[in-house]
């Protein structure tokens, strides 16, 4: 079978460990952000979180869930080194980070559109406590940073992620056109057809190929 080069990143990784591990993140990664975003959904009466700004937290579960179940399909691919599974994974992901962009815009803009007071003074509830005033406006501030942290390196892993996949299925192809392409030395070929020589009427009898110098009978 004809080499194929095995593609690498981050100068000598393999790409198939690079979709491996991608996967991986996608998988446990996603489901994790997918199940805190579930118990927040769930607790979301003990949340200092505006009805303004529940979307966006619907959006975060719905985006991450998405996001383990390609990763499960990705981890599916790259183990059973299939073209197709792997192909697939890769042009999913490239849409659920455009997707995931689109979103994540609209989630970052719903939680910052407005004032805050409202979300404050619903965690406060007409308290005059300083610590629980403080504490309420280190909460919020903290919940706006997880959201854009957390999207900000899910978009640049994802990035990485879909140029490392690509590759992957450039590999897979390539190999699989070498195994095509592949001679087998015990194949069979057939003899090329015997070419005879007639001679024209009226030629000179010592010009034909058996009267030639050297010629064995």
């Amino acid at each position: 079978m004809a080499y194929v080069q095995t593609r690498t990143f981050c100068c000598c990784l393999p790409v198939r460990f690079g979709v491996l591990v991608m996967s991986l993140i996608a998988l446990l990664g996603g489901g994790l952000v997918a199940v805190g975003g579930v118990v927040e959904i769930k607790r979301l009466d003990e949340h200092i979180i505006t009805e303004s700004h529940k979307p966006a937290l619907y959006v975060v579960t719905a985006i991450f869930s998405l996001l383990a179940l390609l990763g499960a399909f990705g981890l599916f691919g790259v183990l059973a080194r299939n073209t197709a599974a792997v192909s697939t994974f890769s042009s999913a992901l490239s849409l659920h980070l455009g997707f995931s962009i689109g979103t994540g815009i609209f989630s970052i803009y719903t939680v910052f559109k407005r004032n805050s007071d409202a979300a404050i003074s619903n965690c406060i509830q007409n308290s005059t406590d300083p610590s629980k005033i403080k504490q309420c406006h280190t909460d919020l501030d903290i919940a706006k940073g997880l959201i854009i942290g957390i999207f900000l390196v899910a978009w640049v892993v994802e990035l990485y992620g879909c140029i490392i996949a690509a590759n992957y299925v450039r590999q897979l192809k390539e190999e699989e056109m070498a195994k095509g392409t592949a001679v087998n030395p015990n194949a069979y070929i057939p003899n090329a057809p015997m070419t005879t020589y007639a001679p024209p009427p009226g030629a000179y009898a010592f010009t034909q190929p058996n009267q030639a110098l050297g010629h064995q009978v």
